[in-house]
């Protein structure tokens, strides 16, 4: 791996105010993002339908998720964002400050209600956080803080390598992950364009013997048939663990969110603030009128 990159970096106190603002959110782009919905996600055939209620489960239940891709513009940003808006309006929103960051969030913050956001694993850029900063931030989540990031690994077995080898996370703090989606890009001639995103695996992440994180697959994409394929055993027991309860009644809910977001789609609700509200009122709530940390913004 190539040796992390030098930056003169400032560090200052940070406001509860300062968290707020998702600076380089979006990387280095010379173009500006084109943020999408989480119905719009599922219309380009990135996942499917059940794949999208797994993960809105486990995010809701204040899960943590990693988004790994080896390409860039694979769309790892692009489904993280698509993926905050089925948090409840009661959580937080902390957007880490890469190599500049303070943990003040610590100070202002409870750490049950926060989720904590990196734009990037990375050394390529101060915005992104790596090193020291990184593995202080994954052992912060032993306070009860969920994480949601991307990173760059093209299977499972390649993330965690990087996360608890190269980087030096522990076995223990990288464990609290709940899922770890990984995305590849492809050329082919679709009506999104010369390039189709999937979601090739999603894999659970568990704490194995001698101090090691093994993956462990719930979702596996078939490229013959560009279908997902669930282990649907192996998915109500990680939700069991997260979310607690029966497991039929976790299969049933998989089912109503699959529908839901089924009916979304069949009714043309796709931009950004109508998929945003129509998933509010799925949780019984009404969004404020602007939401703090709003990356598409």
């Amino acid at each position: 791996m190539e040796a992390p990159r030098r930056y003169l970096v400032r560090e200052r106190p940070l406001s509860a105010d300062d968290y707020d603002v998702p600076v380089g959110w979006w990387g280095w782009n010379w173009e500006p993002p084109v943020p999408m919905s989480l119905t719009e996600v599922l219309a380009a055939g990135n996942f499917d339908r059940r794949t999208a209620a797994l993960c809105w489960l486990v995010l809701e239940a204040h899960g943590s998720m990693l988004i790994a891709a080896e390409q860039p513009h694979s769309g790892k940003t692009t489904t993280l964002t698509a993926f905050l808006d089925v948090l409840p309006a009661s959580v937080r929103r902390i957007f880490i400050r890469g190599w500049a960051e303070t943990f003040d969030y610590l100070r202002h913050t409870e750490p049950a209600h926060t989720i904590l956001l990196a734009n990037e694993l990375s050394s390529h850029l101060p915005v992104y956080l790596w090193g020291p900063k990184a593995v202080e931030t994954f052992r912060t989540l032993r306070r009860g803080y969920a994480l949601a990031s991307t990173l760059h690994a093209d299977t499972a077995e390649e993330a965690v390598a990087q996360l608890s080898g190269d980087l030096g996370i522990d076995a223990a703090d990288l464990a609290r992950v709940d899922l770890l989606l990984v995305m590849r890009l492809f050329r082919a001639g679709t009506a999104y364009g010369p390039l189709v995103r999937r979601v090739v695996s999603v894999h659970r992440l568990v704490p194995d013997i001698g101090g090691v994180v093994r993956p462990l697959p719930l979702v596996e994409w078939d490229a013959e048939r560009d279908s997902h394929e669930h282990d649907e055993a192996a998915e109500v027991e990680m939700l069991c663990l997260r979310r607690g309860g029966s497991a039929d009644a976790l299969r049933a809910e998989i089912a109503r969110r699959e529908a839901y977001l089924g009916d979304l789609s069949a009714r043309g609700v796709t931009d950004i603030p109508a998929v945003r509200d129509a998933l509010a009122e799925f949780r019984g709530e009404k969004l404020p009128r602007i939401i703090r940390g709003d990356p598409t913004a």
